[in-house]
This record gives C-alpha cells, sequence and structure tokens, in this order.
C-alpha cells in the first residue's frame, strides 16, 4: 500500500472536523459522508487492542468528534423516540447474541462498535441533521453530484480496466477476475466490488431523473438535466452489472408509477420487498421457481450467479434456524458445514443472510424496520392534504432509493454509508412533518369550532 491510504484513512477525521466548524450545517455532513464514501481507500488497519480503523470508521468517527466539537450537536434538538428503537436494536444485538453463544463480552462490544460505526452514526446523522426541506434537497442534490464526479472515473476504468485503486492507493480490494464481464471491464474506482459501483451510479441516475422528469432540476453547472441523466444511465449500463440495470430500469419506471398512484405505491414496494425475506425462510419459494422466471431475462451467466446465490440461502437457512432468536454470533459457527466439518460453501453474498445468520429474527428485522421505517412514514405522511406533493418529491425519491438498496440486500451485500443516511433523514423529517400536520389539523379544528 502507498503512504497515500494512511494519509487519507486517519487524516479524514480531522478534515471532517475542519468541514463541521466551516459549515456548521448539513453541508459538513454531506461533504464527509459522500466524499469518504466515493474516495478513501476500501481497507483498514487492526491496531492493538482497539477494534479495526477503516473508512467507515474515518468518516463516522469525524462525525462524532466534529459535531460535538464545532457545537453544531449542541444546536440540534434531538430526543429519543420509539421509531429509534431498530437502530438501537442492530447495534446493540452483537452483545446478546455473543453472550448467547459463549463468545464473551469484548466480542460482543466489538460488534457494538462495528455496528454503529458503520451503520448507526450515519442513521443518526441523517435522523438529527436532515430534516429540514433545504437539507433534504441538498442531499438528493449531493447524492447526484457523487455520481457525476464518479461518471468520468468509471469511464477510465470501463476502457482501461480498474487500476485506480492500484494506482493511488497500491492495492486492489477484491478479486480482479470477477471485473470481467460481457468482453470489457466493470469499474471498481475506489469502491469493494463492481457490483458496489453499478448500484451507485444506478441510484445517483434514478434521483436525478426523478428531478429532471418533475422539472424540478433544469440543469447543473450550466449543463442540460437531460444530457446528464443520459450519460448517468449510458455509465451505469456500461458498468456491466444485472443489479445495475435492475435497479435502474425499476427506479425509472417507479417515477411513473408514483405519478399514476402517488404515494401508494411506496406501500406496493414495501410489502414486495418484506415478503422475500418470509417467503424464502419458510421455504413457499424455491431456487428452481426463481431462476426458472430469471431465465426469460437475463443470460445463463447470470441466471448461474442467481442460483449459486439462492443455493447459499436455502444451506444458511437451515443452520440458522436452530438459533433463530439471536443467531450464531460473528465467529463464523453459522456457516453450515459437511458431514467432514468443513465449509459446504465458501462464501456468502446476501446481505440480508448476513445479518440473519449472525443475529438471527432480532437482527434481521431490526435491521429492515431501520431501513424501511423511513419509507413507511413517507408513505402515511403523503396521504395527508396538507403535505404539498411538490414538497414531498425529495422524500418519496430518497424512499425509493433506499428501497432499491433493500431489494439489492437479498442477492448482493453493498451497503455504502449514504444509504443509511437516507434511511435516517426520512424518518428525521417526516416526524417533522407529521408534528406540523397535526399542529395544522388542530387549529383547523379549533378555527371550525370557533365558525
Amino acid at each position: 500500500m502507498t503512504p497515500l491510504v494512511p494519509i487519507m484513512l486517519f487524516g479524514w477525521v480531522p478534515f471532517t472536523c475542519l468541514l463541521c466548524f466551516r459549515y456548521l450545517n448539513y453541508r459538513a455532513i454531506l461533504l464527509s459522508v459522500i466524499g469518504g464514501t466515493l474516495f478513501l481507500p476500501y481497507t483498514g488497519y487492526n491496531l492493538p487492542g482497539l477494534p479495526r480503523f477503516d473508512r467507515s470508521s474515518a468518516i463516522a468517527l469525524g462525525l462524532i468528534i466534529g459535531l460535538r466539537l464545532s457545537g453544531m450537536r449542541a444546536n440540534v434538538q434531538f430526543r429519543w423516540r420509539l421509531y429509534d428503537l431498530p437502530v438501537l436494536i442492530f447495534c446493540l444485538v452483537p452483545l446478546f447474541s455473543s453472550l448467547n453463544n459463549g463468545f464473551g463480552v469484548y466480542e460482543g462490544l466489538s460488534g457494538i462498535y462495528s455496528r454503529t460505526m458503520e451503520y448507526g452514526t450515519f442513521y443518526l446523522a441523517g435522523r438529527m441533521y436532515f430534516s429540514s426541506d433545504i437539507s433534504l434537497q441538498g442531499l438528493c442534490r449531493g447524492i447526484v453530484i457523487g455520481g457525476l464526479l464518479y461518471m468520468p472515473l468509471c469511464w477510465y476504468e470501463i476502457r482501461m480496466s480498474p487500476q485506480l485503486s492500484n494506482i493511488f492507493y497500491g492495492f486492489f480490494p477484491h478479486s480482479f477476475a470477477q471485473q470481467f464481464r460481457y468482453g470489457g471491464f466493470r469499474p471498481v474506482v475506489f469502491m469493494y466490488h463492481g457490483l458496489m459501483v453499478a448500484l451507485w451510479m444506478a441510484l445517483c441516475t434514478v434521483l436525478a431523473y426523478w428531478f429532471w422528469r418533475d422539472g424540478r432540476w433544469r440543469s447543473i453547472k450550466g449543463i442540460p438535466m437531460s444530457i446528464l441523466v443520459f450519460l448517468l444511465a449510458l455509465t451505469t449500463v456500461l458498468c456491466k452489472s444485472a443489479n445495475g440495470w435492475f435497479a435502474l430500469l425499476l427506479g425509472c419506471v417507479s417515477f411513473t408509477l408514483y405519478r399514476l398512484f402517488s404515494v401508494r405505491i411506496i406501500l406496493v414496494f414495501l410489502l414486495l420487498v418484506l415478503s422475500y425475506p418470509a417467503l424464502r425462510i419458510s421455504g413457499l419459494v424455491s431456487e428452481t421457481e426463481i431462476t426458472g422466471v430469471v431465465s426469460h431475462v437475463l443470460d445463463s451467466t447470470r441466471v448461474g450467479s442467481l442460483g449459486i446465490r439462492l443455493r447459499q440461502e436455502d444451506l444458511f437457512v437451515e443452520n440458522i434456524l436452530k438459533r433463530p432468536l439471536l443467531g450464531w454470533g460473528r465467529i463464523g459457527r453459522a456457516w453450515p458445514r459437511r458431514e467432514d466439518e468443513k465449509k459446504a460453501i465458501d462464501m456468502v453474498d446476501s446481505l440480508w443472510l448476513i445479518y440473519f445468520a449472525v443475529n438471527g429474527f432480532t437482527g434481521l428485522i431490526s435491521f429492515y424496520a431501520m431501513l424501511l421505517l423511513g419509507p413507511w412514514l413517507v408513505y402515511r405522511n403523503g396521504k395527508r392534504k396538507i403535505w404539498r406533493r411538490e414538497a414531498r418529491l425529495p422524500a418519496v425519491a430518497l424512499s425509493f432509493l433506499v428501497l432499491l438498496f433493500a431489494v439489492d440486500s437479498y442477492v448482493n451485500g453493498m451497503p455504502l454509508p449514504v444509504y443509511f443516511l437516507a434511511a435516517g433523514s426520512l424518518v428525521g423529517y417526516s416526524l417533522r412533518i407529521g408534528v406540523q400536520g397535526q399542529t395544522q389539523e388542530v387549529k383547523t379544528r379549533n378555527a371550525l369550532s370557533a365558525t
């Protein structure tokens, strides 16, 4: 690894602090989270006696320290609500899983730290600092600009092969062979895998498409949005990953469905997302049924890849149901094994399966409750007549970003801090809108009774 790796990782903490002192608002969080997500090296350091320090830790610690020292934390009125219970359970359940499996307190505390650095900090940052209309629109715009910044880097790697991490940081984060698809390369840039980049570019394109079609954004820096959306979509297609193609198609179609059915379409997506683990855990939908349907759309190679993931699910679910409440912990005991005690499979891809394995139903339910509570609150508030359609578009668009990530998590494990920042922001924003709606309704009833 080059000297730039420790400079970037350890330097991101004071850099984030400087951003907090410079802006004193949500822009500091946007620059730190999106900038760190896109450009920090995908690696870390195992410090003696301390938890692993990686890119998520660098961003999260920078936010925790910077928000406190700059006074931004003191300026935010925040109190815990029942809606914050899922994130608390998800961050604390590693301790109980560790104790239940006899791994001890230290392993459990290490799990709490990892969850807090990777998910909890970003969720709470969104919950606390992105509850206004301007901050929510700023988050949408920041994500799209992040996609535009990544676009030329993706083009370079599509043409020259994934080399940027090697050039700047001196290492490649994953298997190079997995990045070759359809006679060319899919970009990795500074992320973990081409699948992660493909999903990121797809979701950035979806947000840009929504705001362009709605007429909210006509240009960025003088460049027409129609051109930018086309270039983002083209880049997503050239990422050569089925998950990116699927998210792009579904996200763009969802805009038309939103125009036709308003926020009711969010409820439909929520039910579809939640139904998958229930159907797979219960065994009502088999691997052959799913691959049989998908084979009409994708090529045999992609269908085979999906089949491997589904067989992983069948083996894992069978083993997980032996300890369904708190799972098997993080040490690897959840791995299904053959009669000779060797692992039946070498790897696991699905994010939902990972948390179901290590923390059982407690981890699985709390994870998706944390992720999907925001879109549900947006749906609930969207039915209020006082919430104008123009005002709710950013919240609905971000809801679909979170929903599309949730769909992808059923076959891949590609989380980014931005997705959980968005999930937390939807909760914070929706709670504020709900309070305003209740206040307005009370004023309306009082006025009617007075007349």
